[in-house]
């Protein structure tokens, strides 16, 4: 099975108690694949934080960006690539 490092960024570290880690993933394993499995590990907290019900990734508070480059597509596949960030970031008001 193929590893992927995932790094975490904005609120999620103290979420998942961790930075980044290794993750094997199975092909042909998508970003949408690798993301609710995180979710199975880390809890529903987590998932709801970057999965709206139906399974869909919230894209608004949510950056992903795969090998350096943005990624916007839960069906993203990952075969081939080595590094994952995932960024909750929430949303910011004002005026």
């Amino acid at each position: 099975m193929p590893r992927v490092k995932v790094n975490y960024l904005g609120i999620l570290p103290p979420m998942v108690l961790r930075n980044g880690e290794y993750v094997e993933v199975e092909e042909p394993a998508t970003l949408g694949d690798l993301i609710k499995m995180l979710g199975l590990r880390y809890g529903e907290k987590f998932r709801c934080s970057l999965q709206h019900a139906d399974g869909s990734l919230i894209w608004g508070d949510v950056a992903i960006v795969v090998d350096g480059h943005p990624v916007h597509d839960a069906d993203f596949p990952l075969s081939g690539k080595r590094e994952i960030e995932i960024a909750l970031i929430p949303m910011i008001e004002g005026g």
